[in-house]
């Protein structure tokens, strides 16, 4: 279903279902306001969805290629993840209710943004307001790039994947101080060779009370999903070249 002044502003909104699950009135005014100062010429068609948020595909003015993500302004999805906010010393006020929801997508941002200053492999990050997240799409042949649980890849092809996401972690908790604390095929994209990390909303400082029980948890996730794909590795590999203090040669 189209909505005249949505077409008006450049928004596409393809069915009543997607209207009901994120284009609420105040999501669409962040929307109309990021439109006004060039961020997003228009919105296109919806490319992932899960429980926290959909994401679609958009154009900025100059003809960049948009991933925005719109975190669903439902509490009830969003207030498990209170704890992965409390305690760190970057948000002083968690918030409750869509306070706490606009806190989750300005972590992401601050999370993509420093991995991306150290060139791990993420999406770049453009801007965020309220429920909005608005980064690079990151792409595969000319279309969204797929998740690595979509795939089948050959070894050689796999060994270079484990290779390339070993070194980015590495480099996450050695320069950025952080973890990843959600990942898995799922929140792997792969593009023209190369794995990009996603989903580091729930990503956590080193100095985190619950950061080794998520490292812990990436690690079991990782070794589980190469091993399955024919890489030799382990966990008490990985963690040790992850944390060892000196670079391997």
């Amino acid at each position: 279903m189209h909505g005249d002044d949505d077409m008006d502003r450049g928004i596409y909104v393809p069915d009543r279902k997607t209207i009901d699950e994120v284009f609420d009135k105040s999501t669409l005014d962040v929307l109309y306001d990021l439109m006004s100062h060039d961020h997003i010429a228009y919105v296109d068609y919806p490319i992932s969805s899960g429980k926290e948020a959909k994401v679609f595909r958009a154009e900025a003015p100059d003809g960049t290629l948009l991933a925005v993500k719109i975190m669903r302004l439902s509490t009830a999805v969003f207030r498990e993840y209170k704890k992965y906010i409390e305690g760190d010393h970057r948000f002083k006020r968690v918030g409750k209710g869509r306070r706490l929801i606009y806190n989750w997508t300005k972590k992401e941002f601050s999370n993509l943004k420093k991995m991306h200053e150290v060139a791990i492999k993420v999406p770049a990050p453009v801007v965020f307001s309220k429920n909005i997240l608005v980064m690079e799409l990151v792409e595969n042949s000319g279309l969204p790039a797929p998740m690595l649980k979509d795939l089948q890849l050959s070894l050689d092809e796999m060994q270079h994947i484990y290779e390339c996401v070993l070194r980015d972690y590495r480099t996450m908790v050695k320069e950025t101080q952080l973890v990843h604390g959600d990942l898995s095929e799922y929140n792997i994209l792969y593009s023209e060779g190369e794995p990009y990390m996603i989903d580091v909303s729930q990503s956590l400082p080193t100095s985190h009370h619950l950061a080794d029980e998520l490292f812990l948890r990436d690690v079991s996730n990782m070794t589980r999903y190469f091993k399955r794909c024919g890489v030799e590795t382990s966990e008490e590999i990985m963690i040790e070249y992850i944390t060892e203090k000196e670079e391997h040669a």
